[in-house]
């Protein structure tokens, strides 16, 4: 060893570990003494370095040097708390700071603008607030302006008022003008109304950039949205001489389902540069104008057409009755409410089986038929009131029904009169037609007739026999109609058919025309009927086929049963009959427009009285025919009659 704290110990001979690698290692002296060894050979000599020294010293040491560093790194921690805690209250009172005005933002409070100061990260932080700040303050703001003007439309049906929160909100931009010009198609105007009414404004300057809206609505219609920031450099318009000119323009386009309705534009009387904020707010305002319009225009026209009603409705002398699909009463016009004997207060809105009493109108009322036939009413004060029921559909489901009375009172008069005038003269006509046939027939036994008085004595006799026939039927049609007791019996089907057949067939075979017979599975069926009239209104049906079917022709009498009626059919493929015609058929001295065979036309009373005998019977007589192809009619008898017979109402 070369040197030792103890003098005997150096030069002495180290017997430790030996190596060729260095190390770093505890081990035990002689003494028994713990110590640290570092052992390092020497590269290219024989030599090597150990250092040892006691653990108990270099712990010492260690701890030595420790506390001083200790007291310094306490000062720097104590001065590091002390800074950063006076530093953190500085950055933290900022930032608490920043924190209530988010808080006070997220509870809507935008009015208080935040003091922005520094340049540091905490500074930057509060100007990118306010900037937040004041972009969400302008855009409530601005819906808040959109949310009252779509109030505003919401509640005026006025198109004036409806437009009125769309210009004022308009004018928000800094505008000095703000206008809606409408087409004047769109809106509909008052008669006798001179005003303007598709013109409004606000502003102070809308009535001297009044003489531009026809201009701007022409240049928006070509385009959606027209933007000039100098209007003076394009010469789009044409200005008046010493008219005010708007240094700045923006135009939309109104449009409501795809239909051009006009233009809302603003003006300003200073250059203007329009951002995208001002553009989309301006096109959201043109959108809600529009919607304004369209409303106001359904308004008006609705408006209108009720008012045009009422007065129809008020005018017409027949009586109508408007249900809902509840049978409550909602709309009633004069005419009704005295027929009826309403009062305008408390009847709207009831049931109108608790306002009306009649019966037979109740009937109608409560039918579920759409297509319900006409009724007659008789009322107490002998007016006499043909009743229809129409329903009222939307999307296949009906919404109410209208109920219209028209007065037929003087027409059953009439018609009354009529009937009695043609029965008396009839009655009266008896005699003389008799008296003329028996001296007519008496004159070939008076002496012998040359050919020309011959000729005349058969035209004589042809003519009256045409009358007699007339004066017959109408007699008979007036006993039909007088309601007098039908004699009833049961006969089977096809008894009357075989002698019609019989009676006529000769006339047929005259005509060359082919009549048969064609009963279906129902010959051993009775029928309950006056056998005498069945048969006679066969006989007509018949009759009138073969006359008006050309030679050659065909007539065919079908006879079936289906349900519990009988249906006779009468089928020829004669000349047929326009629709025109089949409506009038079975009226009274109603004859068809044919201009063929003028020497065939009729009294105008056998389908008449055809008609007559199947509703004294509860039955149906009807036609189905074409022109040039023939005609087919139907009559229809139940085969038992009720009990208690009574007129037809």
């Amino acid at each position: 060893q070369l040197y030792h704290p103890d003098p005997n110990r150096v030069m002495t001979q180290y017997t430790g570990f030996r190596g060729t690698e260095t190390r770093f290692y505890e081990d035990n002296s002689s003494e028994g003494v713990r110590e640290f060894i570092y052992y390092r050979p020497t590269s290219g000599k024989s030599w090597s370095v150990i250092i040892t020294v006691p653990s108990q010293y270099a712990q010492q040491q260690a701890i030595n040097i420790a506390i001083p560093l200790l007291g310094m790194i306490t000062l720097l921690a104590v001065a590091a708390i002390f800074i950063f805690r006076f530093g953190l209250i500085a950055i933290t009172f900022s930032l608490k700071n920043l924190a209530l005005e988010a808080d006070r933002m997220s509870q809507g409070h935008l009015d208080t603008p935040l003091l922005s100061y520094g340049e540091d990260e905490v500074g930057q932080l509060r100007r990118a607030f306010e900037k937040m700040r004041a972009s969400l303050k302008s855009r409530l703001d601005e819906l808040n302006r959109l949310l009252v003007v779509s109030q505003g439309i919401a509640s005026a049906l006025e198109i004036e008022d409806s437009l009125k929160p769309v210009l004022e909100a308009a004018l928000v931009t800094g505008a000095s003008s703000a206008r809606v010009y409408l087409l004047p198609s769109i809106v509909p105007s008052v008669e006798n109304d001179n005003s303007p009414t598709n013109c409004y404004g606000a502003g102070s300057l809308e009535d001297e950039y009044a003489y531009l809206d026809e201009q701007v609505v022409a240049l928006a219609e070509q385009q959606e949205v027209v933007k000039l920031t100098n209007i003076t450099r394009p010469r789009i318009f044409s200005f008046a001489e010493n008219a005010v000119r708007p240094q700045a323009i923006m135009a939309v386009a109104l449009r409501h389902e795809n239909q051009f309705y006009g233009t809302l534009w603003i003006a300003y009387d200073s250059p203007h540069q329009f951002t995208d904020e001002e553009s989309r707010y301006i096109i959201t305002l043109a959108g809600q104008a529009a919607l304004a319009a369209a409303n106001a225009r359904l308004y008006l026209t609705s408006e209108f057409g009720r008012q045009r009603l009422e007065t129809i409705l008020t005018s017409t002398p027949d009586p109508v009755l408007v249900t809902d699909q509840n049978d409550n009463l909602i709309l009633t016009n004069p005419a009704a409410q005295k027929v009826f004997k309403l009062r305008d207060e408390g009847i709207i809105g009831k049931n109108i089986a608790d306002v009306v009493s009649q019966e037979e109108l109740l009937v109608l009322l409560s039918s579920v038929d759409s297509h319900q036939e006409p009724r007659e009413l008789s009322f107490q004060n002998g007016n006499t009131y043909l009743a229809t029921a129409s329903t009222i559909q939307s999307e296949g489901s009906r919404i109410g029904r209208v109920y219209v009375l028209r007065d037929v009172t003087s027409f059953k008069q009439l018609d009354a009169l009529k009937s009695e005038f043609v029965s008396t003269v009839s009655h009266d006509l008896r005699s003389p037609l008799a008296l003329i046939q028996g001296y007519t027939s008496m004159l070939k036994m008076v002496g012998e007739l040359n050919d020309q008085q011959s000729s005349y004595l058969e035209k004589i006799s042809s003519e009256t026999e045409k009358i007699s026939h007339l004066v017959k039927n109408l007699l008979d049609l007036g006993r039909i109609e007088a309601g007098v007791g039908l004699q009833l019996e049961k006969k089977p089907i096809q008894d009357v058919v075989h002698h019609v057949v019989s009676a006529l067939q000769v006339q047929a075979d005259q005509k060359r025309v082919q009549l048969d017979l064609e009963i279906t599975q129902t010959s051993s069926k009775n029928v309950e009927a006056d056998q005498a009239l069945i048969e006679q209104a066969i006989y007509n049906l018949v009759e009138n086929a073969i006359k008006y079917t050309d030679s050659g022709g065909e007539v065919k009498i079908i006879i079936r049963s289906e349900d519990e009626n009988v249906i006779y059919a009468v089928q020829d493929n004669g000349i047929g009959i326009s629709p025109a015609d089949q409506q009038n058929l079975f009226e009274k001295f109603y004859r068809i427009s044919s201009k063929g065979n003028q020497e065939e036309r009729g009294s105008g009373l056998g389908l008449a009285i055809v008609k007559s005998i199947a509703e004294r019977h509860g039955g149906d007589v009807h036609v189905e025919s074409q022109l040039g192809v023939g005609s087919t009619f139907y009559l229809v008898i139940p085969m038992k009659q009720a009990k208690s017979e009574t007129p037809p109402y």
